[in-house]
């Protein structure tokens, strides 16, 4: 993130040296750039305190697994606001512009309007780098669904025993009909065939102790936190900015794929 700073704090000098928008004038260049560099200096070091606080409070927020738009949106809205806020406290100190609410809304308006270009760049980048990266791994992945699955089938006919914090409830059904589970409060939903029609069983359990009761059966694989997947009903996978998402036979809705599970997954596909 802090090349990320670094480039749009010399774009803000830059732009506000050239253009000197919003009134921004002054008797010579020395005392111009002064002012510039100023507003640049604001820029990057505001980006930077705010990563790093940010990133002191939640490890994980900037990890590339996971990144969404939306969050990305909602840390560059944060960067404006307080950029805004440090040039209006800088502005009344060089040009004693006054410390209002009109004032303030302003320069959150002249922050935003000379920062949304390269901000806009780099989201936009950041956004099709991944979707070209995920897709091309999605792609990967569809290409070897043809190939057999390295963990023998020759138990697919044997019932699995999925045991309940409750023991009355627990299920019991045939490895080959069982589609996918997911977690759903503190129960996991088994999607799973019963005499050829789906149906959904609700189970006190958690998906880690599923996995547990389904160690057997290699093509029962857990695929994301919050979901395990019977790969004989893998139709396809789809690739975009956000990850890697799998299409399973006679489910509509599709299935999150965890990157640090993608290998796993290929491999048993290879």
């Amino acid at each position: 993130m802090t090349w990320l700073a670094a480039i749009v704090s010399v774009f803000v000098f830059l732009f506000l040296s050239f253009f000197q928008p919003f009134g921004l004038v002054s008797d010579t260049w020395v005392a111009l750039l002064k002012v510039t560099s100023m507003y640049g200096l604001i820029t990057f070091f505001t980006m930077v305190l705010t990563t790093l606080g940010i990133r002191s409070l939640f490890p994980n927020y900037f990890l590339e697994k996971n990144w969404v738009f939306g969050r990305e949106l909602l840390i560059t809205l944060l960067y404006f606001f307080l950029i805004g806020g440090v040039n209006t406290l800088y502005s009344n100190y060089q040009f004693a512009i006054g410390l209002n609410l009109k004032g303030f809304l302003w320069f959150q308006f002249y922050t935003l309007g000379v920062g949304i270009f390269p901000i806009l760049f780099f989201m936009m980048f950041k956004y099709n780098r991944l979707l070209s990266k995920n897709s091309k791994t999605a792609n990967d992945l569809s290409g070897s669904l043809s190939k057999s699955i390295k963990s023998g089938n020759s138990n697919l006919h044997t019932k699995i025993q999925i045991h309940s914090e409750l023991k009355k409830d627990d299920l019991e059904i045939f490895a080959e009909d069982l589609i996918y589970a997911e977690t759903a409060d503190n129960y996991i939903a088994i999607h799973h065939l019963h005499n050829g029609e789906l149906q959904k069983s609700m189970v006190r359990s958690t998906l880690g102790r599923l996995e547990t009761d389904v160690a057997d059966y290699p093509h029962l694989v857990r695929c994301h936190r919050a979901f395990l997947v019977n790969l004989d009903f893998l139709e396809s996978f789809k690739g975009n900015a956000q990850g890697l998402q799998l299409k399973l036979k006679s489910i509509s809705n599709e299935i999150p794929v965890s990157r640090n599970r993608v290998g796993k997954i290929k491999e048993l596909l290879d």
